[in-house]
Order: C-alpha cells, then sequence, then structure tokens
C-alpha cells in the first residue's frame, strides 16, 4: 500500500473543472486505472477521451472536497480493470490446462509404458492445434472482438481437457484431444490483446500486458501445486477432470462479469480506431496480410517469439522429468521444486512492466525500452543456462540457476509482448496472432527434439540448455537490428501489392 496522487491523464484543459481525489490506493500493475469516484471525471459524469484503443472510466462526477481517508466502499475496480483481470484469469485456467500434462505424464508413461521420445510427442501434440488456431484467432479477434473469441476459447479447451482421459489409451486418440486443447488455447493471446488495445491507454500498456501474460505463471504455480496431490490422491485422470471443469466454472463468471460491464460502460468494448494512419482503398474487413510479411519489424518479432517459445515450451515440458531424472527426485518434490521458476517469473512480471511504464514516462524512447528489456530477457537466461550447463553434480547451483532463467525471460512481458500494440493497436490481435503461429513451431519441433537429442547424448545440457543458449543471442541480434515500436502504416497501398510469386500460383486463393 502507498500512499499517492492520482493525477488525471486527459488532454482536457484544466478549466474543464476535472475532479481528482486523494485516495489510499493498492499498486496497481497496469497504472493509476483503480476506480476511485471522481477519478479523472467532469463534474457532469462525462467522461474525458483518450488515445486510440484506451478510454477512462465513465465515473460519478460532482464538486467533493479532497479527502485523505480511505473507505472500502470507495475502493473498487474499473470496468476496464474488470476486464483485464477477466484476462487473467483466463490465462490462469489456460496454462493449468496446459501444465497438467507435464505432470501427469509421468504417472501415464509408467501405465502405458511410453519412452522418451513417446513422451515429446504427447507433449508436444498441444502445439499442433495451438499453432493452426493462431491466424484465425487473430482474424477473428479483430473482426468479431476478443470478447466473444475468449468464450468460444475457454469452452473449447475446457471440454477438450476432461475430453482427455477417455482418449489417453491410444496415442492417435490423445494427441487429438491435446491439440483439440491447443486449439482453443491458441485462440486466447489475440482475443486478450485485442482487449487491452481497446481499454488500456499507451502509457500503461506495459504494465496490464504484464500483468495478464505475468498470470501464466500464476496457472503454472496452482497447476504444479493441485496436480501431485490429485494424482496422489485420486490417479492422474482427475487433473483434467477438476482443470476442464475450472474452465466451465471461469466461463459462467465472465459471462455475468460481461453482462454487467456492458450495462454500466457502454462502448467499452467499441473497435479502436487508429486516427494516426491513413488507410489506402482498403475495405473494412480486409487485413493487409502481404504488408506483414513484407515489414522487417515483423519479421523480427516473428523470429523474437520463436526464439521466446522455444526456451518456454522446452522447459515448461522437460522441467519434471529433468528434475526425476538427473536428481532422482520423487514425483512430488519435483512438482513442489517445479514450483520455484514460476514464482520467479511472477515476481519479475510484476517489476517488468511497471518499470517499462515508468521509462517510458520518463521520455525515453519506446523502442529503446522494448529492446533493453528484451535483451535482459534474453541474455540473462542465455547466461543462467551456461552456469547450469556445468554444474550437473551441485542440484542446489543447478535449480537456482534455472529458476533465475525463467524468472529473468519475464522482461519478454515489457518488450515481445507490448511491440504488437506498439506497431499497430488495430491489427494488433492479428499480429499476436501471426507472430504466435510461428512462436508455435517451436512447441512441435522443440520438445520433440529435446527428447530426441537426450535418447542420443544422455545429457541435458546438450538437449536442453544448448539450443535455448544458441537462438537467445540470435534473438537479441535481430531484435535489436531490425525491431521497432514506430507506429507502422501496414494499410498503405505500396504495402499490399501482390508478391511475384502470386502470379505462378492462379488458383491460389485471393489474399484479402
Amino acid at each position: 500500500m502507498r500512499r499517492a496522487r492520482l493525477g488525471c491523464t486527459s488532454n482536457v484543459s484544466l478549466n474543464s473543472q476535472r475532479v481528482c481525489r486523494v485516495a489510499w490506493v493498492k499498486w496497481c500493475p497496469f497504472g493509476n486505472r483503480v476506480a476511485v469516484p471522481g477519478l479523472c471525471s467532469l463534474p457532469d459524469g462525462k467522461s474525458s477521451t483518450n488515445d486510440v484503443g484506451s478510454r477512462h472510466m465513465d465515473m460519478d462526477g460532482g464538486d467533493e472536497e479532497e479527502s485523505d481517508g480511505f473507505s472500502l466502499a470507495d475502493f473498487k475496480l474499473s470496468p476496464e480493470n474488470k476486464v483485464i483481470l477477466a484476462c487473467a484469469f483466463s490465462f490462469v485456467i489456460a496454462q493449468m490446462d496446459k501444465i497438467n500434462i507435464s505432470i501427469a505424464v509421468i504417472e501415464m508413461a509408467k501405465d502405458f509404458g511410453w519412452s522418451p521420445t513417446v513422451i515429446g510427442l504427447v507433449q508436444s501434440s498441444f502445439f499442433y492445434g495451438y499453432l493452426l488456431s493462431q491466424l484465425p484467432g487473430g482474424y477473428a479477434s479483430t473482426k468479431f472482438g476478443g470478447r466473444n473469441v475468449l468464450y468460444f476459447a475457454v469452452i473449447s479447451f475446457s471440454l477438450s481437457t476432461m475430453c482427455i482421459p477417455f482418449a489417453a489409451s491410444t496415442i492417435p486418440g490423445l494427441f487429438l484431444s491435446r491439440a483439440a486443447v491447443g486449439f482453443g488455447e491458441g485462440l486466447l493471446p489475440a482475443a486478450v490483446t485485442d482487449l487491452i488495445a481497446r481499454t488500456v491507454q499507451p502509457s500503461q500498456r506495459s504494465g496490464a500486458t504484464s500483468f495478464v501474460f505475468g498470470a501464466l505463471q500464476v496457472g503454472s504455480l496452482v497447476g504444479l501445486t493441485l496436480a501431485p496431490t490429485l494424482i496422489d490422491v485420486w490417479g492422474w485422470p482427475s487433473v483434467f477432470y477438476m482443470f476442464g471443469g475450472g474452465g466451465l466454472l471461469f466461463f459462467i463468471w465472465w459471462n455475468q462479469v460481461l453482462t454487467e460491464i456492458e450495462k454500466t460502460t457502454p462502448g467499452i468494448f467499441a473497435p479502436v480506431v487508429d486516427t494516426s494512419v491513413v488507410p489506402e482503398n482498403l475495405e473494412d474487413d480486409q487485413v493487409p496480410w502481404r504488408a506483414f510479411a513484407r515489414a522487417k519489424p515483423v519479421q523480427a518479432l516473428c523470429f523474437v517469439h520463436f526464439v521466446h517459445n522455444w526456451f518456454h515450451y522446452t522447459m515448461l515440458a522437460w522441467l519434471p522429468t529433468y528434475l526425476t531424472d538427473s536428481m532422482s527426485l520423487p514425483l512430488s518434490t519435483a512438482a513442489k521444486i517445479a514450483l520455484l521458476p514460476p514464482i520467479a517469473a511472477s515476481i519479475v512480471s510484476g517489476v517488468a512492466g511497471p518499470s517499462a511504464d515508468a521509462l517510458i514516462a520518463r521520455g525515453i524512447p519506446v523502442g529503446i525500452v522494448r529492446k533493453c528489456a528484451q535483451t535482459i530477457a534474453f541474455l540473462g537466461p542465455a547466461v543462467c543456462l551456461s552456469g547450469a550447463s556445468f554444474v550437473d553434480d551441485d542440484p542446489i547451483s543447478s535449480i537456482a540457476l534455472i529458476t533465475l532463467s525463467l524468472g529473468i525471460s519475464s522482461f519478454s512481458l515489457a518488450g515481445l509482448y507490448c511491440n504488437h500494440a506498439d506497431l499497430s493497436p488495430k491489427y494488433a490481435p492479428v499480429l499476436i496472432g501471426a507472430t504466435n503461429t510461428v512462436g508455435a513451431i517451436p512447441g512441435i519441433v522443440g520438445v520433440v527434439l529435446v527428447g530426441k537429442i537426450y535418447d542420443s547424448t544422455d545429457s541435458w545440457a546438450l538437449s536442453l540448455f544448448a539450443p535455448a543458449i544458441t537462438l537467445f543471442v540470435l534473438g537479441t541480434v535481430v531484435f535489436w537490428v531490425s525491431g521497432t515500436a514506430t507506429r507502422q502504416n501496414f494499410e498503405r497501398k505500396s504495402r499490399n501489392v501482390k508478391f511475384g510469386w502470386e502470379e505462378y500460383w492462379p488458383n491460389m486463393k485471393k489474399l484479402q
């Protein structure tokens, strides 16, 4: 808790008689958007205007005396913050359904006699569906709104998770059910990015993004904590029933919250209108795919997303196995140790976003902030993993370095994950769908490749650490050379002309 005077971020002149309160507020990771009656409101109750993709809360205004006291009755979440919290909760549920297999697969492998290669195939099946839903999710979020896509996503991956025990007796059945979970979860990043772009102003976007995507670590914590206990008491099928059921309960709650928000704040989910660029002969429902493909900043962001996900997906899938194999730990102990990296990542994610916003507020260029944050997120873990490669015989040091590497990598939330909206708030959902499509490839290739390399070398340093270290260095160089936070006009006609190779593929469906 800290005492702070809440400032008005509106560009309305002082003579518009804004009313701002002094209040005790909890620190909020996405800026001073905790609603206090009278905050940034006009005397007639109308809210001021904002930059693209954001809007102030509609509050009950009125001339009131400033007060240093705090009442719980005065403290409430704004509609915008309710949306952000709901997005965070959706990621918690999704991550629980995603990581449950990394714990359950250890017992499943014993029951079905799977080799490390088969385990890698089972764990990678999620990412086939995840990859396929990225671009459709981005397009659907832009066209129909992230809130509607989030509805479908949660129902989809929750029901698919509950079907896994019925399909686990055969590899094809398990593969398809996990791919279905991945398809549903692949819709979430674009949906959430769309909701952030619509409800959070640019100066607070780093904090909002860090808060929402940082919820993935909370999901890992909850999942890794509950899964071993559920397996010990009721067996591995219970993990999928309980976690999938939690998603259905979230859906019911989110529907109630959404209904309330739409009643109290009409227009909060209105489409983003970017007045900083002028469209050139594009229809309203067209997406400038060719411009995305030509843009070097988008190409760089695709590669950075690939690198980030390679590290996280391979570590997420293999860390419990690494702990049980290299340190001969029982499953329950390995699962408890596996909680340390998400804890570290949660702490860092709570620092990365607000720190980036603070630097931007002090006048440091957004592009420099993004690149510095991503450099920390890549080179920090590279150093830690290099150290872990040489201390296999020291479990404490190895665990500490791996934990630190996963924690530091959360600085990507202030770099990579904010950059889509920097480039284009209007097309941010489609952009994150495009980069996440490339980013899903490590889940398919990387997870399996780690298992194959380990089968051949019997070395975790060569199979798990070395590829990530190499990619970290390459990703840092690419982002500094080609990355930017400058707003891009993807709707420029010259950027959307056909590629030369399209003339040689006459039966190809015309791109929008």
